[in-house]
């Protein structure tokens, strides 16, 4: 079989999309993380920016493994390595602890409300489709 043919061209670009998904989330990782309190009041308002200022340092440890679990699942899926599946699992396994902290320890939706929650279930959702999409790629042998 020739590994490269038989893979379709939507997969690369699946994982060319993951990929930037990833970056993001490292990114939206080291600028919470750096970003000082002030500035983050005057962009996301005092809200917001008193949830990141307040998580505990064990949390942002948990942050940490799910973005970078997930950048390295996505490599791991590039380089067509099925190692990619259990990095994914361990991300969605970190993402779940970081926002069931976030909603039934601290209650975040108290201080911002339910719609708070949108955007990290669509989180929640894409690394469950990243999840999905390792398993399907390596049923189809995709993946070594």
């Amino acid at each position: 079989m020739n590994d490269s043919l038989s893979i379709p061209k939507w997969f690369w670009i699946v994982g060319g999309l993951l990929l930037l998904w990833g970056a993001a989330g490292i990114f939206a990782f080291y600028s919470q993380l750096t970003t000082p309190y002030d500035q983050m009041v005057v962009e996301m308002g005092k809200a917001a920016a008193d949830c990141i200022r307040d998580m505990p340092g064990w949390l942002w440890w948990v942050y940490g493994v799910a973005v970078w679990s997930g950048i390295l699942g996505t490599i791991a899926l590039l380089l067509r390595r099925a190692w990619a599946r259990p990095l994914y699992l361990v991300s969605v396994i970190a993402v779940v602890v970081q926002f069931g902290h976030s909603f039934l320890i601290a209650k975040i939706q108290n201080v911002m409300g339910w719609s708070a929650a949108g955007f990290p279930a669509f989180i929640v959702a894409m690394g469950l489709f990243q999840l999905w999409f390792a398993d399907m790629a390596s049923r189809k042998g995709w993946l070594r």
